[in-house]
């Protein structure tokens, strides 16, 4: 199964202080050993960054390649205008990088979109099956 991730998933994994940072952590375990594929935006980098120094790791990009099972997807133009469609249809409850994240799974035709954002989840899961980090057990 192909998952896409919101940037929100890797800040919960990393920070023992962020609500289900264990589900988070077993959740990219599965990605890493093979359970589901997974994507996310490229946007990660900039969110995991902004994230607290003790919490984020020296270097995200060798992080991130050190999860297996892990795409990063930069927004292309396709990316960019479904980003556009759907802030313009669901406006200010959707920020933008909450609409790159879900765009980029629809564009990539990810089967499930997991974030840690409940106000995410009751959006997405009128386009996309949608579960969030509470939900996986």
């Amino acid at each position: 199964m192909l998952v896409a991730l919101d940037s929100n998933i890797f800040i919960a994994a990393l920070s023992s202080k962020e609500k289900h940072s264990l589900n988070a952590q077993k959740l990219l375990r599965d990605i890493s050993i093979g359970k589901n594929q997974a994507i996310a935006s490229s946007i990660v980098y900039g969110e995991v960054y902004s994230i607290h120094l003790s919490d984020r790791p020296l270097d995200l990009v060798d992080f991130f390649s050190h999860i297996d099972n892990l795409a990063t997807i930069a927004a292309d133009n396709n990316i960019c205008l479904k980003t556009g469609e759907l802030r313009l249809e669901y406006g200010h409850k959707l920020k933008l990088p909450d609409a790159m994240h879900l765009a980029t799974a629809l564009i990539n035709k990810a089967e499930l979109f997991i974030t840690n954002d409940e106000l995410l989840a009751k959006i997405s899961q009128k386009l996309i099956p949608t579960k969030t980090l509470s939900q996986l057990t």
